[in-house]
């Protein structure tokens, strides 16, 4: 059973990556920082698998995943982790910045989608994950094109779901508030590990979670779920 994991170099993407090997299952790990990948990978050369990606290349992307799931038996599914942006004013984000956002957080997520789509259709199962954030579901200053992104995944995945859910396809969006993780990082200042557990999630957890999604009965889906730690000050 393979399953195919983006954002796979650090935070939530790299414990997912884990968790899923852990538990007997093949991962096509895709992310853009080639050395990350590898060292991740050689926690567990027999399940892992690094597949240098970056999505904001958006020619590379169905010609990339097409490769790597020629040589796979069955595809278990998709998790579309990987997400950029930054806090700070539309003003201050550069035209190329916007658009990277956007390209990364949605229109490579509609891109993987098609490219492996068909696959599980064909296989008549599978499950797409698609990790949202809060701020698909709120507004929040200094994020508009970020929580822009996050409210087209939202409606993405809930249509998608009533598209192929007959084929026995499953949908799930995951709505994380803060985590502890790099995300948004400036020199540094906010490492995985560097935040408190009163008020950001850990990546961990996190992705213990996905995984519950996913081994959920046939029969069943989570379309969406929000998570967010106890003391997170809004949501």
């Amino acid at each position: 059973m393979t399953w195919i994991v983006t954002g796979a170099s650090r935070g939530l993407g790299r414990h997912l990556v884990l968790q899923l090997a852990d538990r007997g299952h093949r991962v096509l790990a895709i992310a853009r920082d080639a050395d990350r990948l590898q060292a991740l990978a050689a926690t567990n050369h027999e399940r892992i698998v690094p597949l240098p990606l970056d999505l904001a290349d958006a020619g590379a992307i169905a010609p990339t995943v097409a490769r790597a799931l020629a040589a796979e038996v069955h595809v278990s599914g998709l998790v579309n982790n990987a997400g950029i942006g930054a806090y700070k004013p539309l003003l201050e984000h550069t035209e190329a910045e916007s658009l990277a956002i956007v390209q990364v957080n949605f229109g490579a997520v509609v891109q993987l989608c098609h490219a492996v789509l068909p696959r599980l259709l064909a296989q008549k199962n599978g499950h797409i994950v698609n990790v949202g954030s809060d701020l698909g579901r709120r507004p929040l200053a200094n994020m508009a094109v970020y929580s822009a992104t996050k409210h087209a995944l939202a409606g993405f995945s809930h249509s998608l779901l009533r598209e192929v859910k007959g084929a026995g396809v499953k949908v799930s969006l995951v709505n994380p508030g803060i985590i502890d993780t790099d995300f948004g990082a400036q020199d540094g200042e906010t490492l995985e590990g560097t935040r408190g557990e009163s008020w950001s999630l850990r990546p961990q957890h996190l992705a213990a979670l996905i995984v519950q999604v996913i081994e959920q009965p046939g029969y069943t889906v989570v379309d969406e779920i929000s998570v967010h730690p106890l003391q997170q000050g809004e949501y």
